[in-house]
């Protein structure tokens, strides 16, 4: 068995649409394991459980995505890398500029980590950053005490 993987950094891509596209290529015959992820803590536990762990993916950001793929020799395993890549970048191509399904420009309000604002910075979406953090650092005597003064 020969395994191949793919960095993309600063590639921030949906969670849902990766499964789907990795579940499809491990459909394909020669394939025993293929993936696409973000390189997320949860997803690097996973990867090494499954045996799919490199020290470069290792070392990989949660912004960045992750392919890997399994397969009975090196040329199948590089074939869907590029099968893989190939699709999830064919969506991101029809959607040229960032241009949404509705072929309106993309815009996101990030709530989230920076690592999420600086990946679709990377894709040239215009991103606003909200510095958000939980009222009074969450001391609960603080919320109700503000409760009150609403």
């Amino acid at each position: 068995m020969a395994l191949k993987f793919k960095i993309k950094n600063n590639y921030f891509q949906d969670a849902l649409r990766l499964m789907r596209i990795s579940k499809n290529a491990r459909d394909k015959y020669g394939v025993s394991k293929a993936v696409a992820v973000m390189a997320t803590d949860k997803a690097k536990y996973a990867l090494k459980d499954a045996g799919l762990m490199t020290s470069e993916v290792q070392e990989a950001s949660g912004s960045d995505l992750v392919i890997a793929v399994e397969a009975s020799s090196e040329d199948l395993a590089a074939q869907v890398i590029d099968e893989i890549e190939s699709l999830i970048f064919s969506d991101t191509d029809q959607q040229s500029n960032s241009k949404g399904l509705i072929g309106q420009e993309l815009k996101v309000v990030n709530i989230g980590l920076d690592i999420f604002k600086d990946a679709l910075e990377a894709q040239s979406v215009k991103v606003v950053q909200v510095d958000w953090e939980v009222p009074a650092k969450g001391n609960e005597k603080v919320i109700n005490i503000l409760k009150k003064m609403y």
